[in-house]
């Protein structure tokens, strides 16, 4: 592992974003493996059923 110093620290982390165009993207979820798909649609399910079962109130929204 690389030592931190002062200079790393200081320094921003380099990320690219792309956006991709809809035949892109859907070129990429066809040739997916079929675990990665299975990943993602078991990640989405999960995050749904957090929106369900959340229910957002006026004092939630102050703490």
């Amino acid at each position: 592992m690389k030592k931190e110093t002062k200079d790393n620290l200081n320094e921003l982390p380099k990320t690219c974003v792309a956006e991709l165009s809809d035949n892109e993207r859907l070129n990429k979820d066809i040739f997916r493996s079929d675990f990665d798909k299975l990943k993602l649609f078991t990640k989405m399910l999960r995050t749904n059923n957090l929106f369900k079962n959340e229910i957002v109130t006026s004092t939630s929204l102050l703490q």
